[in-house]
């Protein structure tokens, strides 16, 4: 017989008073109630809770349980290295994995992993200067006539005196965390 439940009874009022037997220990009347709010991102890290000097990614490890080991291989490479329960204090132990787990930080086919920041700096300042430098490589070639795919004479003096670049900025807000 199914038990019915009042609509407008909170939960906690409505605790059931038998104490049932269970094979496995009954986990829940010592359970993080903060932890049933629905989070719309279950892999977010509270910036307060990123070590100083520290930088967090989470890193594919798996698809549908089809390991990419390349993935890591190449995340572990540059510096990133997986974080354990214990890592930084244990600030993460019971967060995304069972409290007290021995084993790496994994959800969904992903492993948190963890790298100074500076070199996550580092990182960025050199792939904003790959970016940078593809659009002067394709800015250079569209004024002076290098463009692909066209079979007018793109070196032309008109198509020459025509061709321009113009640029516009525009701010965007971005969320603080």
């Amino acid at each position: 017989m199914a038990r019915k439940v009042n609509p407008g009874v909170d939960r906690e009022d409505s605790r059931p008073e038998k104490k049932w037997t269970m094979k496995a220990r009954e986990n829940w009347d010592d359970i993080d109630l903060s932890a049933l709010d629905d989070s719309p991102d279950r892999m977010h890290v509270p910036r307060d809770l990123i070590p100083e000097g520290m930088d967090l990614r989470w890193v594919t490890d798996s698809v549908l349980g089809k390991p990419f080991a390349e993935w890591r291989a190449s995340a572990e490479k540059v510096g990133w290295t997986p974080v354990h329960p214990e890592d930084f204090d244990g600030v993460f132990d019971g967060m995304f994995t069972p409290k007290g787990s021995k084993d790496e930080i994994r959800l969904e086919g992903s492993v948190l992993m963890a790298r100074p920041l500076h070199l996550s700096q580092r990182a960025k300042q050199r792939d904003r200067r790959a970016a940078l430098e593809q659009v002067s490589i394709k800015e250079a070639a569209l004024t002076g006539g290098e463009i692909d795919g066209v079979s007018l004479d793109t070196r032309h003096k008109s198509a020459l005196n025509s061709n321009r670049i113009n640029k516009s900025y525009e701010r965007i807000s971005i969320p603080k965390d």
